[in-house]
């Protein structure tokens, strides 16, 4: 992303998924989201879905939406081995606002 006002690296050490999450930020909410990375299925899904999902969304409405908003934008179930793999993107847009907040 252009002028990226934040950049978050964030990996799974467990499977090796990795991912570089990229945002506008406007002092309090997300503007906009990119990424770049590698890994499974669901964390790439998860990734791409949530680039879009948390546009707009301050600290408190993105824990509200939490793992299981994940699940539900997924479409189902996910084997809780895989939990991380779903979660990777949320957990780094989390450190996003827990770090510069």
């Amino acid at each position: 992303m252009d002028s990226a006002d934040i950049s978050m690296d964030e990996a799974n050490s467990s499977c090796g998924d990795m991912i570089r999450i990229q945002v506008k930020w406007d002092g309090k909410k997300i503007t906009e989201m990119k990424w770049q990375g590698v890994g499974c299925a669901i964390s790439t899904a998860a990734a791409s879905m949530l680039s879009e999902k948390i546009v707009g969304m301050d600290k408190k409405e993105l824990e509200k939406f939490g793992e299981g908003g994940i699940v539900e934008m997924l479409g189902g179930e996910v084997n809780p081995g895989r939990m991380k793999c779903a979660t990777l993107a949320y957990r780094g847009l989390l450190k996003i606002f827990e770090t510069h907040e």
